[in-house]
């Protein structure tokens, strides 16, 4: 995370009065620090000074119009050389075959693997997959990551707010830090996940035999 939580959500609770201007705010902080404005966003649902769906509908929409983002600079790299020469889609071509039958699965579970998104989205895009699929895909695994983050920090806040306002927040926060960094770890273990990585690894052994 690039600044402090502590700071956006001072920021985020001044604007707790105008729903709209909240919400704005949330989903463009998702464009700078999406693991900060989603534990920002928890925090406020647990303090009771936002609605949780207000929260869970704001941080959705900016994850996925971010999502959206990469997708269109890897299809606008596919006409422009000096942007594809910018963006991690050397091996795109290479994963097309890999990727039939494989397309949501792929989606679904880069949203858990932070270190793959990124390459996924704007392969995606780069080879013109399905946007409909994308957008389909990338916003239901939004809206399970987002709203099950949410209630489950908020609800630890609220369980323990007899410690203290300050320290059942700061239980919250660690408590969203931890599980957005070990969630991928799990993820990664189970026999479903699937990503870009394990295309990486199966081209190099096919061209190896």
């Amino acid at each position: 995370m690039s600044f402090s939580v502590e700071a956006l959500f001072a920021w985020l609770e001044a604007m707790a009065h105008d729903p709209f201007s909240l919400a704005l705010a949330l989903a463009l902080s998702t464009l700078v620090t999406e693991d900060g404005a989603l534990v920002a966003g928890s925090l406020l649902v647990g303090s009771a000074v936002a609605s949780p769906l207000v929260v869970v509908s704001a941080l959705t929409i900016g994850i996925v119009g971010g999502d959206i983002a990469l997708y269109a600079a890897g299809w606008t790299a596919s006409e422009f050389r000096w942007l594809k020469r910018r963006l991690p889609i050397k091996k795109a071509k290479k994963v097309r075959r890999w990727l039939r039958g494989r397309e949501t699965l792929v989606l679904f579970f880069s949203r858990f693997m932070p270190g793959t998104r990124l390459v996924t989205y704007v392969t995606f895009g780069f080879l013109r997959l399905s946007l409909a699929r994308f957008i389909i895909v990338m916003s239901i695994a939004a809206i399970i990551w987002v709203t099950g983050l949410v209630l489950f920090i908020s609800e630890i806040q609220q369980t323990f707010s007899g410690i203290g306002t300050v320290p059942a927040a700061l239980l919250a926060a660690a408590t969203a830090i931890i599980l957005i960094i070990i969630t991928p770890k799990i993820i990664r273990r189970s026999k479903h996940a699937t990503s870009l990585d394990e295309a990486s690894e199966e081209t190099i052994t096919n061209n190896e035999h």
